[in-house]
């Protein structure tokens, strides 16, 4: 009978000790790998102006609103197209025509879906502004 107390004494034990060794840490530090935010909500474009040869950066983020998203441009921007860099919203209107916009609503560009991952300036008319996903 004791030698089966002493047995049964070991075999939970062994189990506890069993049941702790086994669970290892993750892999990754949850501290640091929470703090770079994810990528999955932005669009990243280059925007071009083919005439003044100039390019700039910008990115399509978080939604809105069930037709807008919002929209920064960078200071580079301003010499692509004037007021661009205050653009704010990224506006769907649903018939294939975007909408970019400053914090007041104003339209600053209006494009369309061009060839591929492109937009096309198509307002004002003599904008000749692409947007080309960087993503």
């Amino acid at each position: 009978m004791k030698t089966l107390m002493i047995a049964a004494a070991a075999g939970v034990l062994s189990l506890g000790l069993w049941s702790v060794v086994s669970h290892e840490t993750p892999a990754i530090d949850p501290v640091i790998s929470n703090s770079i935010p994810a990528q999955t909500a932005g669009h990243s474009y280059t925007i071009s102006n083919v005439v003044a040869n100039t390019a700039c950066l910008a990115e399509r983020g978080t939604r809105i609103s069930s037709r807008s998203e919002r929209f920064t441009a960078n200071g580079d921007c301003e010499a692509v197209w004037p007021g661009l860099s205050a653009a704010r919203t990224w506006i769907s209107n649903g018939d294939g025509t975007v909408v970019v916009a400053d914090a007041r609503g104003e339209a600053i560009l209006t494009v369309v879906d061009g060839d591929g991952l492109a937009y096309e300036a198509v307002e004002p008319a003599d904008a000749m502004v692409t947007m080309i996903s960087a993503d």
